[in-house]
């Protein structure tokens, strides 16, 4: 998966940027291509030195901290910054590894990168290692030096230091973007649980990423998302849930449902998938049940936690992968998780499934509206099974029944582990296997 999405760039070397570059595609630069914005040569890699430190993490952070772009390191420029000559440099796995780790120790936030080897044919072990950096929402990015903080950014072709004014307006912008995918995870929800069936209750999860991908729908693109989900069930920690069973479109967004009815509200399981990368997905937790009393008193929604938390896990995932391998999106999103509907005459219980159909209540009160969980992870660790994904769908859990009184989800650890304890006799194997295959820990512990 590419680091970074730049047509101009992909233009030039005449492909993707990642592992699939050639040699050939890069000396191809050669000779009519100048540096710009987003392109960098360097004729030499970067020292250990104290000096060199700075002029790669200023360079990478440089790039993050504008639109993204690509130093390209074993080629020779000439005094109008062409590229000239195809010089060379180490590209073992050692020379990576040490310019990844200073960059990594060096600059904060991290910035979204990779480190490319393009291996020289005619002399192994040499070629251009080639430096990807995306642009971030994480921003601006910093050069940590004694305990100070030095902010670079390329403008044309040159690197600058920020001054103090323009480190807060990067600083500011950071924030209000964060505030606007909230913003946009909110009106995303709001508009896809509109077409929900309100008669069953939902876990809906949204996904909006820092950085906005892009894809096109059409024909063949319908045609391929039809193939990937229709009569295939999400799965979370390895347990089944529902299938789809239709593929649509509506506006500049791929739709999935769980029932074959287009002109019918959502039942069951839906997603729409946005051009962007950003999406939502809703799968079924409850029906309706009358309240214990039977005294004619509304219904109410009965919310497994064990289905929560493998529900979440889920979503996320269905979500990230959408967002990386359609949009090409990479780096952070933002997260939100509710359960819908909730009313003054809907309200909702958490509870535990026991054996031969028992249930015990769970918390100390029923909810009475949406209860709402946001977090940012980072896409590609939530398209990947495993502790990442756990992690995250933890806190998104937690969230959520802490809005019951509970103080966490028990069936996670805050670190993306399993409690095998706290999920049912039958599920236990079902996560237990799970967790070899994704190299997670089970752990007995009893909380409290």
């Amino acid at each position: 998966m590419p680091t970074l999405r730049n047509r101009r760039l992909e233009q030039l070397l005449g492909g993707p940027i990642d592992e699939t570059l050639t040699y050939q595609q890069v000396k191809g630069l050669i000779p009519d291509t100048t540096e710009g914005p987003d392109l960098d040569f360097k004729r030499d890699t970067y020292g250990g030195r104290d000096k060199d430190r700075k002029e790669l993490c200023g360079d990478v952070g440089g790039l993050a901290n504008a639109n993204g772009g690509l130093l390209i390191l074993g080629m020779e420029e000439d005094d109008q910054g062409r590229a000239r000559k195809d010089v060379g440099v180490d590209i073992s796995d050692a020379e990576r590894l040490r310019l990844h780790q200073t960059v990594v120790a060096n600059v904060q936030p991290t910035p979204t990168f990779d480190i490319i080897p393009v291996e020289d044919p005619d002399r192994p072990g040499t070629g251009f290692l080639v430096i990807s950096v995306a642009r971030t929402a994480t921003g601006p990015h910093a050069y940590v030096q004694n305990n100070s903080l030095l902010y670079p950014k390329r403008i044309g072709t040159q690197r600058v230091w920020l001054s103090e004014a323009e480190v807060a307006e990067a600083y500011r912008a950071r924030f209000a973007g964060f505030a606007d995918r909230i913003d946009t995870a909110a009106r995303i929800e709001r508009d896809f649980t509109t077409r929900l069936d309100g008669n069953q209750t939902w876990l809906v999860a949204t996904l909006v990423p820092d950085m906005p991908g892009a894809f096109r729908i059409d024909t063949s693109t319908l045609n391929a998302f039809q193939r990937d989900i229709v009569d295939r069930s999400i799965a979370g920690v390895g347990i089944p849930l529902s299938q789809f069973g239709r593929a649509g479109v509506r506006h500049r967004r791929l739709v999935g449902t769980g029932n074959y009815e287009p002109d019918k509200l959502y039942s069951r399981l839906a997603c729409e998938l946005h051009e962007d990368g950003s999406g939502a997905i809703a799968a079924y937790l409850d029906g309706r049940h009358p309240r214990p009393d039977y005294d004619n008193t509304p219904p109410r929604s009965r919310i497994n936690d064990e289905d929560l938390v493998a529900t979440i896990a889920a979503a996320l995932r269905f979500l990230a992968v959408h967002a990386r391998d359609r949009a090409a999106v990479a780096g952070l999103a933002t997260l939100r998780v509710t359960i819908y509907p909730v009313t003054l005459n809907l309200p909702a219980y958490l509870m535990h499934h026991r054996r031969y159909g028992l249930d015990r209540d769970l918390g100390t009160h029923a909810v009475l509206e949406p209860p709402v969980a946001d977090a940012v992870a980072d896409i590609d660790e939530l398209t990947a099974e495993g502790r990442g994904l756990l992690a995250v769908t933890y806190r998104l859990a937690t969230g959520l029944v802490q809005e019951f009184g509970r103080a966490e989800a028990l069936q996670l650890t805050a670190d993306g582990n399993l409690r095998r304890l706290y999920w049912q006799h039958q599920a236990q194997n079902i996560v237990k296997q799970y967790a070899g295959q994704h190299d997670v820990d089970v752990v007995d512990d009893q909380v409290g």
